[in-house]
């Protein structure tokens, strides 16, 4: 019977540590996908506000289902949904010429993975000949360390354009 409080204890401090480490986990998710931004002069506080408040449609679009073109090596992989397509994904850097297409003017989200750093290379230019209307979010998924200033070089968008860029980086364990 001595040993009840110990191991009473024991549970508690357990169950302390395992909730401390599942919070850790989940508010991190947020954290992990960074948005690049030209006033570096709003305080942290308004980004922040805006952030929270803005990032809904962006969520919407890259983790429901929608109309989506899979795009990889110059040329059509898959098309899943029907109506008009909301999201391009891009398993590489090289097929951007595709963009031109007219049937894309409803896109609001291109998602585009990075596999190493010479990807980076083949840039992402929306400032020529762009039939990309709707356009709304650009997220990057590099599969290694990418910073703000590479993916800054990488897109090139109006200065004017309502386009927000995300990025992430997923190293592979």
């Amino acid at each position: 019977m001595k040993n009840k409080p110990a191991l009473t204890f024991y549970t508690f401090l357990l169950a302390c540590i395992v909730s401390i480490l599942s919070i850790g986990n989940a508010t991190a998710q947020e954290n992990d996908i960074f948005e690049l931004t030209d006033d570096e002069d709003l305080s942290k506080v308004k980004i922040k506000k805006y952030k929270e408040k803005n990032r809904g449609k962006f969520y919407n679009l890259t983790q429901k289902l929608h109309t989506t073109v899979y795009i990889s090596n110059n040329n059509v992989n898959k098309v899943y949904g029907e109506g008009a397509i909301k999201k391009i994904t891009f398993g590489d850097s090289k097929s951007f010429g595709l963009l031109s297409n007219e049937k894309y003017d409803k896109v609001e989200l291109i998602t585009i993975s990075i596999d190493k750093i010479s990807d980076l290379n083949n840039k992402l230019d929306l400032t020529i000949d762009n039939k990309l209307t709707s356009l709304k979010y650009i997220f990057i998924r590099c599969d290694f360390k990418c910073t703000k200033q590479q993916i800054k070089k990488f897109v090139k968008a109006n200065r004017n354009s309502n386009i927000r860029i995300f990025y992430k980086t997923e190293s592979s364990s």
